[in-house]
C-alpha cells in the first residue's frame, strides 16, 4: 500500500501589478471631474466603464486568482476613494468622525464586493476560454 500523498500544486501568487493598475482606474473620477463632467449619467459611464476594464482584463488576460485580484483591487479603489473625499470634499454640515469611519467602513466593504464580482465574472469568462485560473 502506497501512503505517498500526490504532489500539491501552490496557488499561483497574486499579481500585484494588476490589484494597482486596476485600483487605479480610481483616477477616473478626479480627472472625468475636472473636465466638468458630473451627474448621474456620468456616474453610470464610468462605474460600466470600470466594470467593463476590470472584467475585461481579468477574463481575457491570464490574470491568476482573479477574484482575490479583484477583491483587493476593490479595496484599494475604496481606500483611494475615501481618501480623496475626505481631503479633497472635507466634511458636510453636522458630520461627525463617526459617521466619516463608518462611511469610510461601508464604502470599503461595497467595493471589495463589487471587485469579487468583477473577478467571478472575470474567473467565468477564463474557464469559458479554457484558462485555469
Amino acid at each position: 500500500m502506497d501512503t505517498t500523498t500526490p504532489p500539491t500544486t501552490s496557488p499561483r501568487p497574486v499579481r500585484w501589478r494588476v490589484v494597482l493598475g486596476l485600483a487605479a482606474t480610481v483616477l477616473l473620477w478626479p480627472l472625468l471631474g475636472i473636465a466638468g463632467q458630473d451627474g448621474p449619467v456620468f456616474a453610470l459611464t464610468v462605474f460600466a466603464l470600470t466594470a467593463a476594464v476590470w472584467v475585461g482584463v481579468l477574463g481575457l488576460r491570464d490574470v491568476p486568482r482573479p477574484v482575490a485580484t479583484a477583491t483587493l483591487a476593490g479595496v484599494l479603489y475604496g481606500a483611494a476613494i475615501v481618501t480623496l473625499s475626505v481631503v479633497v470634499g472635507g466634511r458636510g454640515a453636522g458630520v461627525t468622525g463617526p459617521v466619516i469611519v463608518l462611511g469610510a467602513l461601508w464604502e470599503l466593504a461595497w467595493v471589495a464586493m463589487l471587485g469579487a464580482g468583477a473577478g467571478l465574472l472575470g474567473q467565468a469568462i477564463q474557464r469559458g476560454r479554457g484558462r485555469r485560473s
